[in-house]
């Protein structure tokens, strides 16, 4: 099969390249930019170039933050250009056309004017929208959003449209799957799921400027990631070497409460002189939230009876105190080339203190013969921090463009330390009390992580490029976890239970990718990708020894082509992998109470993925999309009874899955002026497993439903609204219940620089989690409530040279690794 897909491949690259050489027409740039009537710079204006006589489109772009926008590769002819976005009326320049002159042109600027109108004598207009579709991701506005301000990146995540939060397992699913790759500013936070999750949980919302859901990336991008990836992007501005010196930033105050208080703050700050610009931001978080959780599960019972009932109830209280911070410097070499150094580091104390009450029962409504109270106190310390150098050069400008070199190197370190308490009394049948017993548990873990990557762009022709890059990373990971037991105040190492696991691996890449224009209407990418892993997993307890050793090769398609002036369909198709996390290849037990441990396997194969989409556009504002997945060695953690009291999660290759999604966005008019964004996402999943000896099949359907809405008031007041619900869904042997949100909030902008906002999330507290498990060995009932009806008050303020450009966006070389760091 691999040697049909490399001659197939080999066959398709060589015929491109064949049709590269013979493409010789050379193509115009436009530039131009895009203001308000007041001249302030308007970003996330869609830009359209169409072609004089039919309306045929040419060429889109979106303008930057500063206003500014690019429509490259244009070739001879006459053209119209116009500008939109919500909230502003259509604007056009007069045709222009464009001869053989190399000189980019520069196009007279769009001033766009606002669409109001009265509503109950309140001028109501349109603001840019929360959730915004575009043909190849998802963005979410969070920048200047009143509903996300103070609140906390998970908080936000969880609203975006096919994304759900599993809060029993601190798992993110996009579209109905897991193996989600969660970037920040395009690279990873080397962490887990469960410490990705932790961290977007303590991290303030108000330094981030947009989330990108993008459910197939190309060939650029590691193949990790089986339902896609989720990039975090903070607040920046452009760069550029011409920008003017100067300082500016910005301080974020928040202050609210629930049940507990939350305080959060941030600042932002920015130096430019002439060749280098300095930039830095600190944040810091400090949230009080519980979680009440319940139990009703059955399962085997000791030998002689026919099953054991248990109940469980605990109602943890949490606090997390955390600080990030990142400080970096971009020199400017010239023109064209940029030396940049950052360091970014995130740190966390977290803090859990829960009585956990269990009883257990022979029959339902029968007696007890066993019932516990276990106070617990845990505590869970870690750091990571991310060194990175990067290098770009662009060449000078030739036929369809500037080739352009980066290079990256990376240098990680995380370290982990966390504690677990556990102390047990027999309330039930011991007359008086038994002794209190205790279990604690303490693993230490530190990974490092050496990655680095060169990517070079390569304009080919007028209408075709070649991406090429090299990638490599190696990671090295020691957990050393010890736990101890016996009586109260009087523990003993239990070395049969203690694990030290070691992982070592190193991941080599290579990857090309082709694109251009195939006639005048369809656009083409094509890309491989080659990753070849080796690795190592050693228990020095247990005396075991994993080593594996495979290349997988991931093929990516994209095509585009242009119906008319108004419609757009675009295909495209990858094949991704989902490498188990660090932590969930160590065999050593974690207790999450005395009834309750997980465990990993070093035996755990990587999940394939074939991923499938084709999606619609209609003028820019409906996008319909249907896509599908199929994984083989489908990894799942499943609950497994040890014995007639005590469960464990164990993960396994679990089989095979198939999901297919139908997703359809569009705006819908509420009155004159304000238009709420709707996202309708409908999955159909099939999951074939062997569990316990016993092969089976599930089927489901599941939905959910997003809206948002912004609208201005007037007299500097503005408000947005925001909701999602979820219908029942069943993941392998998981069934989930209903569950939703719904948000608002107000703000008051008191100048261009001070703002102050007021929003309530979850206003009716529906954002709980109710997961059934139910199969032969195994029903379990499993309902957990946070502290998720929150109201907030945060107060921004901006002070310096606003116009002053700040730090580049870039990607680091450290891509994969950092999601499966634990």
């Amino acid at each position: 099969m691999n040697k049909i897909v490399r001659r197939t491949t080999g066959s398709l690259l060589c015929a491109l390249f064949i049709s590269f050489i013979i493409q010789n027409a050379f193509c115009q740039s436009l530039t131009g930019k895009v203001q308000e009537t007041g001249g302030s710079p308007l970003p996330g204006v869609n830009v359209l170039l169409l072609r004089n006589g039919d309306s045929t489109l040419v060429k889109s772009a979106v303008s930057d933050p500063s206003g500014a926008y690019a429509l490259e590769d244009i070739g001879a002819g006459t053209y119209i250009v116009t500008a939109s976005t919500v909230g502003y009326k259509t604007a056009y320049l007069p045709a222009i056309t464009v001869s053989d002159k190399k000189e980019p042109i520069q196009l007279a600027d769009f001033t766009m004017e606002p669409q109001a109108t009265q509503l109950n004598e309140v001028a109501v207009k349109a603001k840019r929208p929360f959730v915004e579709q575009q043909t190849d991701r998802t963005v979410i506005n969070v920048a200047n959003s009143i509903i996300s301000s103070g609140g906390t990146a998970l908080e936000v995540l969880e609203k975006a449209p096919g994304v759900a939060i599993d809060r029993q397992t601190d798992q993110v699913q996009l579209r109905g799957k897991e193996g989600v790759i969660v970037q920040i500013d395009g690279k990873q936070t080397y962490l887990s799921m469960a410490d990705v999750v932790a961290m977007l949980r303590s991290m303030p919302s108000d330094n981030i400027d947009q989330i990108e859901l993008i459910t197939n990336p190309s060939a650029r991008y590691d193949a990790a990631g089986n339902s896609g990836i989720i990039n975090i992007k903070l607040k920046k501005k452009s760069e550029g070497p011409q920008a003017s010196a100067g300082t500016n930033g910005m301080l974020t105050l928040t202050g609210g409460t629930g049940k507990y208080g939350r305080q959060r703050g941030s600042i932002q700050l920015n130096h430019r002189i002439q060749k280098a610009n300095f930039f830095g931001s600190y944040g810091i978080n400090n949230d009080k939230n519980y979680w009440d959780f319940t139990n009703e599960r059955v399962q085997p019972n000791k030998p002689g009876a026919e099953q054991t009932r248990v109940s469980q109830e605990s109602f943890v209280r949490q606090r997390d105190f955390s600080q990030n911070a990142k400080v970096g410097i971009d020199y400017f070499l010239g023109k064209s080339t940029t030396l940049g150094v950052v360091w970014t580091g995130f740190w966390t104390n977290s803090y859990e203190k829960s009585p956990a009450k269990a009883s257990f029962r022979e029959l339902q409504d029968g007696p007890e013969y066993l019932r516990t109270l276990t106070q617990k106190s845990l505590t869970n310390l870690f750091s990571n921090q991310i060194g990175n150098v990067n290098f770009q050069h662009t060449f000078a400008k030739r036929k369809g463009g500037a080739n352009q070199l980066t290079a990256d190197f990376d240098l990680g370190h995380f370290t982990r330390d966390f504690k677990n308490s556990l102390t047990t009394q027999t309330l039930f049948p011991q007359t008086p009390a038994a002794p209190l017993t205790g279990l604690f548990t303490h693993m230490p873990v530190e990974i490092d992580i050496v990655a680095g990557k060169v990517d070079y762009t390569l304009f080919l022709s007028t209408d075709w490029k070649m991406e090429t890059g090299l990638k490599s990373s190696s990671v090295r990971s020691d957990n050393a976890m010890s736990l101890s037991e016996g009586l109260a105040g009087n523990l003993v190492p239990n070395d049969s239970l203690s694990n030290h696991f070691r992982y070592k691996e190193q991941i080599n890449a290579a990857y090309a990718s082709f694109s251009g224009k195939l006639g005048k209407k369809t656009d083409v990418l094509i890309g491989l990708r080659a990753e070849r892993t080796h690795s190592v997993g050693r228990s020095l307890t247990l005396g075991t020894l994993v080593k594996r050793d495979y290349l997988n090769l991931f093929p990516s398609l994209f095509i585009s082509r242009a119906m008319s002036a108004s419609q757009a369909l675009t295909f495209s198709y990858s094949y991704r992998i989902d490498r188990p996390s660090y932590q969930t290849l160590n065999p050593a037990r974690s207790f999450v109470d005395p009834y309750f441990f997980s465990v990993g396997n070093p035996y755990l194969k990587p999940q394939l993925t074939h991923s499938l989409e084709l999606k619609h556009a209609f003028q820019n504002k409906i996008f319909t999309s249907f896509g599908a997945g199929f994984t083989d060695d489908l990894i799942f953690f499943s609950n497994r009874p040890v014995n007639e009291t005590v469960l464990d999660r164990f993960p396994e290759n679990f089989g095979k899955s198939q999901a297919y999604n139908l997703t359809l966005s569009f705006p819908v008019q509420v009155s004159e002026g304000w238009t709420m964004q709707m996202s309708l996402l409908g999955v159909y999943s099939r999951f074939q497993y062997e569990y316990l000896g016993r092969r089976d099949r599930v089927e489901q359907f599941s939905g959910r439903l997003n809206g948002s809405g912004a609208f201005i008031l007037g007299k500097g007041w503005t408000a947005e609204i925001n909701g999602w619900i979820n219908t029942p869904e069943t993941v392998a042997l998981r069934h989930f219940d209903w569950k939703g949100t719904l948000d608002a909030g107000v703000q008051k902008t008191f100048s261009p620089r001070l703002k102050a906002r007021l929003s309530i999330q979850d206003i009716f507290h529906t954002n709980r989690s109710l997961a059934v498990l139910d199969n032969p060995e195994l029903k379990s009932t499993t309902t957990i409530r946070t502290d998720s009806r929150v109201a907030l008050l945060n107060l921004s303020w901006s002070f310096g040279n606003q116009k002053l450009k700040a730090a580049r966006q870039r990607k680091m070389g450290s891509d994969e690794e950092i999601k499966r760091a634990n």
